[in-house]
């Protein structure tokens, strides 16, 4: 999939068209990029046929970037 934060966990439906960024609270329009190589993106988890909300996405993606930056120190 295209690294593109209308395509990412994090990124809410505010309104018609228009994300936020959860994480850096950028709002932007569908089809907008605001940010490149983004190390926070994260494709969206479905479960039971629901999404997981740019909260959930956050906190998971949070936690995957904290577990790489510890190996480092065992």
């Amino acid at each position: 999939m295209i690294k593109k934060c209308e395509y990412c966990g994090i990124a809410g439906v505010v309104e018609q068209n228009k994300f936020e960024c959860a994480k850096f609270k950028k709002a932007f329009t569908l089809g907008e990029n605001i940010l490149t190589d983004c190390n926070y993106f994260i494709e969206k988890i479905i479960e039971d046929g629901e999404p997981f909300t740019p909260q959930q996405h956050l906190l998971i993606k949070e936690q995957e970037l904290g577990a790489k930056h510890m190996k480092g120190f065992i």
